[in-house]
Parts: C-alpha cells; sequence; structure tokens
C-alpha cells in the first residue's frame, strides 16, 4: 500500500523575490535577484510527506523540468527510482514496475488515479512562492521583501517557511525551502533540499 501511495502522489507534484543587487565577499562579482518567475527550468530534490485522516506517507522526489522534458522520479531510500511520471503537451504517463497510467494531462491523471481533484498545474508555481495564475487567489501575505509567507487559494491554505538562494550565472533567485498545503484532512508538506537552476 505505501508503494502504491507514493507511486500514486508523484502526478499530484504535476501540475517573486524583489529585484535587488547582490555582492559577493571580495566585491568582485554582482549577482542580480531575479523574479522566482523567471526560473522556468530546473533541477530540483525534494522531500515530502502526506498525510491524511488514516495515515501518514512520505519520500524523496527528484523533478526535472526543461525545455525537452519535464520528469518527476519518486525515489527509494537507496536512491533508486521507484516511480516516474513524464509529462508533455499530450498526455502524462505514470510507470512502476506493476502499471502504466496514461491521461491528457497531470491533472487528470491525478483524477483517474486518486479518485479526488487537485490542482496539479499550480504546485509547480507553489514551490517558488509563487500564487498559480490559472486558480482563483483568496488571500495572500506576504513578509517586508515581498516574500509570499501564506497563501490561499483554490481551497488550499499554503504556509511557507524558510528560503534557499539559487545562482545561475550572474543571476540568483530565491525560492521557498518549505512548504505546508492543507485542505480539509489533507496535508501536504514539501522540503526542497536542493536546487539547481538550468540555462532559460
Amino acid at each position: 500500500m505505501k508503494h502504491f501511495f507514493n507511486t500514486l502522489f508523484v502526478s499530484l507534484l504535476l501540475t517573486g523575490c524583489s529585484l535587488m543587487p547582490w555582492s559577493s565577499g571580495d566585491d568582485v562579482e554582482v549577482l542580480t535577484f531575479l523574479p522566482a518567475d523567471q526560473l522556468n527550468q530546473w533541477d530540483l530534490t525534494a522531500k515530502f510527506a502526506v498525510s491524511t485522516k488514516d495515515h501518514t506517507e512520505s519520500g524523496s522526489i527528484r523533478w526535472m523540468l526543461n525545455s525537452v522534458e519535464e520528469r518527476l522520479d519518486i525515489l527509494a531510500p537507496t536512491g533508486s527510482v521507484m516511480a516516474q511520471v513524464t509529462v508533455t503537451d499530450s498526455e502524462a504517463r505514470l510507470q512502476t514496475d506493476t502499471q502504466e497510467t496514461v491521461a491528457k494531462d497531470a491533472d487528470i491523471l491525478f483524477r483517474d488515479v486518486m479518485g479526488t481533484s487537485f490542482p496539479v498545474s499550480a504546485l509547480r508555481f507553489w514551490i517558488r512562492g509563487l500564487d498559480a495564475p490559472n486558480l482563483p487567489l483568496e488571500s495572500v501575505e506576504k513578509d517586508r521583501y515581498g516574500r509570499i509567507t501564506e497563501l490561499s487559494q483554490g481551497g488550499w491554505q499554503l504556509t511557507y517557511n524558510g528560503n534557499i538562494a539559487i545562482e545561475s550565472g550572474s543571476h540568483r533567485f530565491e525560492v521557498p525551502r518549505r512548504l505546508i498545503a492543507t485542505r480539509g484532512e489533507i496535508e501536504i508538506r514539501w522540503a526542497s533540499t536542493e536546487w539547481q537552476a538550468l540555462d532559460r
């Protein structure tokens, strides 16, 4: 059951920073902060936990998004891939050693597998500390630097904590380290452990 639940959660996963200068200690190199919405290609490793009324499951994920493909690997403690989701313009595909499920997109894939709806595409924005443009925004709270700390969108309540700085060439991005999303009896905890920005 644990293995199956983890594979189902993969489909869920498919679905700003202020501009300011930053200089290194010796002032030789100057990195420029860019808004998080300009970080649109990455190689990300994260830990997650999904809690419901009956149980809690957790795992690790590697999420690769570039101009060619989008792939999410659910990882075993040993680092091996337990399940994989690939997304193209025409389909979303979930593969494990024992099953394969294909749907028109990630939102439909999640609904078909889990039997409930989730704004899968929103997570791509939420993990960067952005509100999703395709969902109604109920409320948002920001800190003095303009970073979202709490967000209510699409019936989900999100809370952020901590930040990660990502350098890419002469650019620097800042994204949340931890995210908690809740709706009813469902709670999703997300902790980004490593971000690598890919060439845009």
